[in-house]
């Protein structure tokens, strides 16, 4: 009898010390790719500080495809270029604690013109330019569908509410986990009826919420846990 109730002893302690492993090791396999805080060294500096908080430049003039599409795009250097063909020098606040300074922020338009080949002497493009690429800081997997359009011009969702305050950050970073789990927790708290397109469903979803016995809906409770509104 002692024998067979040190054996049940040892078969649970196994299976609690399984148990714990597995409960680890998903923690830790639920972290793999969420960068939450990612925060790259680009090429060429830019701040979003100066650009979006400064001079208040709004998201969309370089994100232009947040409006129009699923992808709100990484900006070309011609874009910057519409503005800094004129804007040589940076004549704006420092910050010498950090070493941005008025020289560092100048020495970064320079790196601009060098590579996209602009002469600024002759105020025109040459053909000497430098390969050049943008570090990617917001990258979904590829089996996750996400459409800026739908949110941003739709949902009317602030760009701030998923990106963070923007407008206060010298170097941009990766401000949410932007995990399915973040995704849902959103759909379910929040409500359709900031849309500029709601008046044309609002009787429908009063019906809907009557039906649901619910006060309001939020946007969970009209599709937004489909999984093949994500992944498909």
């Amino acid at each position: 009898m002692k024998f067979i109730q040190k054996k049940y002893l040892i078969i649970s302690l196994l299976i609690a010390i399984f148990i714990a492993a597995a409960c680890l090791l998903y923690t830790y396999l639920m972290q793999i790719g969420v960068d939450e805080g990612y925060e790259p060294v680009q090429p060429i500096h830019f701040s979003h500080k100066i650009h979006a908080g400064d001079n208040q430049i709004a998201c969309q003039y370089c994100h232009a495809g947040a409006r129009q599409g699923r992808v709100a795009g990484v900006p070309a250097l011609r874009t910057c270029m519409g503005c800094h063909k004129v804007i040589s020098q940076y004549e704006g606040a420092e910050d010498t604690t950090k070493g941005y300074t008025k020289a560092f922020y100048t020495a970064e338009i320079k790196k601009l013109y060098k590579a996209v080949g602009w002469d600024e002497q002759r105020f025109r493009y040459t053909d000497k330019t430098d390969e050049f690429t943008w570090v990617r800081i917001h990258n979904l997997p590829d089996f996750t569908y996400f459409n800026h359009s739908q949110h941003v011009q739709v949902a009317k969702i602030d760009c701030q509410q998923c990106h963070g305050e923007v407008q206060q950050m010298e170097r941009m970073q990766q401000h949410a986990p932007l995990t399915m789990g973040w995704c849902i927790e959103c759909h379910r708290k929040t409500m359709p009826t900031q849309s500029a397109y709601y008046t044309q469903y609002e009787q429908v979803h009063k019906e809907l919420a009557q039906k649901m016995k619910v006060a309001k809906l939020t946007v969970a409770q009209i599709g937004g846990l489909e999984c093949a509104k994500c992944h498909y």
